[in-house]
C-alpha cells in the first residue's frame, strides 16, 4: 500500500470516529432535555392536581370581634 493512501485512511477513521462521537454526544443531550422537559411538565401538572382547585376565603367572624 502506498504511505499516502494508509494517512488518507488513517485521517478518514479518525474524523469519522469524532464525527460520531460528536452526534451520539448530542443525541443523548437532546433525549436528556426531552426527558427533563417530561418530568418537569409531570411535576406540575401534579402540583396543579395536588392544589385542587381554588378555594373562597374562610369567614373571618363577625365584624365586632377582634382576636
Amino acid at each position: 500500500m502506498d504511505a499516502g493512501l494508509v494517512k488518507l485512511l488513517e485521517l478518514l477513521l479518525v474524523f469519522g470516529g469524532v464525527l460520531a462521537f460528536g452526534i451520539w454526544q448530542l443525541r443523548s443531550v437532546e433525549r436528556d432535555r426531552r426527558a427533563r422537559l417530561a418530568r418537569e411538565a409531570a411535576q406540575r401538572a401534579a402540583a396543579q392536581e395536588a392544589s385542587g382547585p381554588p378555594q373562597a376565603d374562610a369567614p373571618r367572624g363577625r365584624a365586632g370581634d377582634s382576636d
